[in-house]
């Protein structure tokens, strides 16, 4: 399997039947092929064969998918493409930086690139969803680009840093799936013995995984911090019997 072939466009709820057949088409120009659809909203959902000519098998072989969790679980790295910040507060790749490193990471992973709707782009949950960002510098004049536009874009950037010598391939990463599971058990954990309380847990938490995903995380690395996790959720159950209310660390 080549690089372009772990490379997955996901295209989140799309409201354009057209848009979905040209990204399918600008997937095929640039040597891609893995196209996943989270919650299509498609009117005249014929129009996509239309706008895939000569894309069609890409078109018919585009996955469709529930939510983005399931899309983008298998992906070493999921960049949300898109001008929001969100409270996590991770910078913004050049498209240029991401392609270089979708490229290295794809020589051994799938790796994602995550575009939403036409209407409204992907919302700031979906963005932190992703383990990095993405932005197309556009003028301030008219910053909005049709999807398959930036689909096409981007389609570009990744293949001509994939048709340049290899890189070597970056250490193999810990998944998306396997990196928000550890997330989650973490502020279980971190529940337990009161460092992170109800009206904390969300701010705190954007902060712990912003910090470990600049980390790159390995399969391994993961093990390591749930067994941690799994020892404090014990001292936590050890210090505060069921019933009582863990002191607060602030």
């Amino acid at each position: 399997m080549e690089p372009l072939d772990r490379v997955r466009i996901v295209l989140v709820r799309p409201e354009e039947a057209g848009n979905v057949g040209a990204a399918a088409r600008v997937l095929k120009n640039f040597g891609l092929s893995d196209l996943v659809l989270v919650a299509p909203r498609l009117t005249r959902p014929e129009e996509a064969v239309k706008w895939a000519r000569g894309a069609e098998d890409v078109l018919e072989g585009a996955q469709i998918v529930d939510d983005l969790e399931t899309a983008i679980a298998s992906c070493a790295v999921a960049w949300a493409v898109t001008r929001r910040g969100g409270r996590l507060r991770r910078r913004f790749a050049s498209l240029r930086e991401a392609a270089t490193r979708t490229a290295a990471l794809a020589v051994a992973q799938p790796v994602a690139w995550v575009f939403g709707p036409e209407s409204r782009g992907l919302s700031t949950a979906e963005t932190e969803r992703c383990s990095a960002r993405v932005t197309i510098p556009t003028s301030p004049r008219q910053p909005s680009l049709n999807l398959a536009q930036a689909v096409a874009l981007c389609s570009y950037e990744i293949a001509l840093d994939a048709r340049e010598t290899p890189a070597p391939a970056a250490r193999r990463l810990a998944t998306t799936g396997e990196r928000e599971a550890l997330y989650r058990h973490l502020e279980a954990a971190l529940l337990q013995v009161g460092f992170l309380h109800p009206q904390t847990r969300r701010a705190r938490m954007a902060t712990l995984q912003a910090i470990l995903e600049r980390a790159d995380l390995s399969p391994h690395d993961v093990r390591f911090l749930r067994g941690i996790a799994r020892q404090v959720e014990w001292a936590g159950t050890v210090a505060n019997p069921p019933g009582e209310e863990p002191p607060d660390t602030g």
